[in-house]
């Protein structure tokens, strides 16, 4: 059972950890793996973002960064080297912009979110690595993507027939978001600087005439 790795011994919190948020990576499978994970993570922040957008009575921008994240997610299961650092970058700097101007959520969350993002910028790295100067021809082999299932076709198949499509509008309106982001977040913090009342105290003195 333990030669097959079926051991039922419970598995320790550090590596439990490692293959979450550090996983090996020494095949395409493991870079498929990881690009479905991927894909499914940018998937549910899209929709997350956009229910939040819309509750905070901005569903516009909800729509472009839900259709930002969606796309990325695409790329990511494509391996998409530029797709991935995107993606990460720009739920990196709405993260830090969060902290900055005091309105972030669940940092735990955000920061599980962060690692599994950052997971996929290491993977597509490595594959694109491999196709260049592959130390072994079985690092070239693409495995054959599983279509027996709904879920299996929305994450297998619809990627590969939207995002040789759809990357030349991810592209720039991921660069739009990610710069709007950055000046949103310094416009906002000098306006909270700004309204920040001065502790000076102005004293007036009264001379008898």
């Amino acid at each position: 059972m333990q030669t097959l790795g079926l051991s039922s011994q419970p598995q320790p919190a550090d590596n439990l950890f490692k293959r979450l948020f550090w996983p090996a990576i020494e095949s395409q499978y493991d870079v498929d793996l990881l690009g479905q994970q991927g894909f499914w993570v940018c998937t549910i922040v899209a929709v997350l973002s956009l229910v939040v957008m819309i509750i905070l009575g901005t569903p516009i921008t909800g729509v472009f960064a839900a259709l930002a994240f969606f796309l990325g997610g695409c790329g990511v299961r494509q391996r998409s080297v530029a797709a991935a650092v995107l993606v990460f970058s720009l739920y990196l700097v709405n993260f830090v912009g969060g902290i900055a101007i005091g309105a972030f959520g669940n940092p735990l969350i955000q920061g599980v979110v962060l690692m599994l993002l950052f997971a996929n910028v290491r993977a597509t790295v490595l594959s694109r690595r491999w196709m260049a100067e592959p130390v072994d021809p079985i690092d070239q082999e693409f495995p054959e993507r599983s279509m027996m299932t709904i879920t299996d076709r929305f994450a297998n198949k619809l990627p590969a027939a939207v995002w040789p499509k759809t990357r030349y509008i991810f592209f720039p309106l991921a660069g739009i978001l990610l710069l709007l982001t950055v000046a949103g977040v310094v416009i906002m913090k000098r306006q909270a600087r700004a309204a920040v009342p001065d502790d000076t105290t102005t004293t007036l003195e009264v001379t008898p005439h």
